[in-house]
C-alpha cells in the first residue's frame, strides 16, 4: 500500500460518502481509505456498501471520542507508507494526492500540503483562503496563523515519530502537531487549490472549540514563543469566547489585543 487516506466521521452520513469518493477518485496507485466512526450512532449501510467494491475500510474509534484521538487509530490501522487526512464534510479536487506524493517522494521536505478554498452548499458558493503561504514554510511562518491544512501528507513512521496528535485539545490539535514536526524540518506547500472546505453554517465544526484551545496552546508554548506571541494568542482565544475585556487590551498595549477585541466586538453584532 503507498498512500493511506484517513477520514474521522461524526455524524455526517449526508457528506461523507463525497468526502469518500474524493479520494477514491485520485487515480492513486495502492491507495486506501480508512473511515473512522467518531460516534455511537451507525453509519448508513447504503454508506458502508462502497466498501464491497472499493478499497475502503470502515471501523469505529474504540479510544476517547475527538478527531484526535480518532485519526490516530486511523493512523495505527494504515498499511500505506503515507498518510494524510481528510475531514467528512470536506473534499479533494482531482489531481491533489498525485502532486503531494510526488513532492514527498524526493524526502526533501517532513510534510507537503497545498492551497484549499471554502464552498457553501455543495459548491453554491466558492471562497478562496485570503493570505496562504506557499513553497517552504517553517514553523516561524506559522506560529500566529496555521496555514498548513489537516490534508498534509508525510511518512507514517514520521508520524508516529511525533507521538500523533495530543488527544487533549478538542480542535487545533493539527496546528499543534504541525508546530512539533516543524521543529525538525520544512514543509513544502503547492501552489495548488485542491482542498475544498465546507463551511455550511448549519454544521457544527470541530472548530466551535477554539477559544480552549488557543488559551491551552498559549499556555503549553509560551516559554517558547515569548510574551508577544503568548499576549496574541491568549487574548484571541478569550475573544473567541465573547471573554476578552478592554481593561486587558489596555494593560497588553498591543495592536494584536486591540484586533482581537475588535472582531470579538463584530462577532457580537452580527451574531
Amino acid at each position: 500500500m503507498q498512500v493511506s487516506v484517513i477520514i474521522p466521521t461524526c455524524n455526517r452520513n449526508d457528506t461523507l460518502p463525497r468526502a469518500i469518493y474524493s479520494a477514491l477518485n485520485q487515480r492513486v496507485a495502492k491507495l486506501e481509505v480508512i473511515v473512522v466512526n467518531d460516534t455511537d450512532n451507525s453509519i448508513s449501510d447504503e454508506i458502508l456498501n462502497i466498501a464491497i467494491t472499493n478499497p475502503v475500510t470502515f471501523t469505529c474509534n474504540p479510544g476517547k471520542h475527538g478527531a484526535a484521538s480518532a485519526r490516530n487509530y486511523g493512523v495505527s490501522l494504515a498499511k500505506g507508507k503515507y498518510i494524510t487526512f481528510l475531514d467528512d464534510d470536506d473534499m479533494y479536487l482531482p489531481g491533489r494526492l498525485n502532486n503531494m506524493l510526488n513532492v514527498t517522494q524526493q524526502r526533501k521536505y517532513i510534510m507537503v500540503s497545498s492551497g484549499r478554498f471554502y464552498e457553501t452548499g455543495d459548491f453554491t458558493t466558492i471562497q478562496p483562503a485570503k493570505k496562504q503561504c506557499f513553497g517552504e514554510i517553517r514553523q516561524k511562518d506559522i506560529q500566529y496563523q496555521n496555514d498548513i491544512d489537516i490534508g498534509f501528507m508525510m511518512e507514517r513512521d514520521i508520524f508516529l515519530s511525533f507521538g500523533g496528535f495530543d488527544t487533549s485539545y478538542k480542535s487545533l490539535e493539527d496546528w499543534d502537531f504541525i508546530l512539533r514536526v516543524l521543529e525538525k524540518g520544512t514543509c513544502y506547500k503547492i501552489k495548488r487549490m485542491d482542498y475544498a472546505v465546507n463551511l455550511d453554517p448549519n454544521r457544527s465544526r470541530v472548530s466551535d472549540s477554539d477559544s480552549k484551545s488557543y488559551l491551552k496552546m498559549a499556555e503549553m508554548y509560551k516559554d517558547k514563543y515569548g510574551n508577544e506571541w503568548f499576549t496574541y494568542m491568549s487574548a484571541h482565544g478569550l475573544s473567541l469566547a465573547g471573554k476578552l475585556r478592554f481593561s486587558r487590551v489596555v494593560r497588553d498595549c498591543g495592536i494584536r489585543s486591540l484586533i482581537c477585541y475588535l472582531r470579538q466586538i463584530k462577532r457580537s453584532i452580527f451574531k
